[in-house]
């Protein structure tokens, strides 16, 4: 008596039969599983342009300010190892109540340990992100708080 083929049912999964489509898919994959998503640590407010911070947490109950116990976060840095791009604008993403944000209307800065900007050389060196709107983004700027922002890009935390 011959074995029986299993029935697997594949239901409503799509199908990648030929290279191009598999290659799409595949390069998607690749392509979100690098994204990252970030609460600003710190925003701040002049008349209606905000600038967010990504940048050192000190975790510790009562806070030290030395940024060495556990939990504590140094910075956070750009992923470059992946792909390298002439405007780091490139790496990231910023949203408002969950509406991206176009990239005219901001610019991105690194910043190093002691709060100078890194504008050359190896910004893999950088503590800190800082990202300064240039125009007014919503009608009733003071009503906006931290947590209404969201930052998605190629960024991971230094512990």
């Amino acid at each position: 008596m011959a074995r029986r083929r299993p029935h697997i049912e594949i239901g409503n999964i799509e199908k990648k039969r030929d290279k191009e489509s598999f290659r799409t898919f595949l390069l998607d994959v690749i392509k979100d599983t690098f994204i990252k998503e970030f609460t600003p640590t710190s925003i701040s407010l002049n008349d209606e342009l905000f600038t967010l911070t990504l940048g050192p947490v000190d975790n510790s109950t009562p806070s030290d300010g030395d940024y060495t116990d556990y939990g504590d976060i140094k910075g956070y840095r750009f992923v470059y190892e992946d792909l390298i791009v002439d405007d780091v604008k490139d790496y990231i993403d910023v949203y408002l109540y969950g509406v991206k944000q176009t990239g005219d209307r901001y610019e991105v800065k690194i910043f190093n340990s002691i709060g100078g900007e890194i504008t050359t050389g190896n910004l893999m060196n950088g503590v800190s992100i800082k990202i300064i709107f240039n125009q007014s983004i919503t009608l009733v700027p003071a009503d906006v708080v931290r947590t209404d922002f969201e930052i998605k890009g190629k960024i991971v935390e230094i512990e």
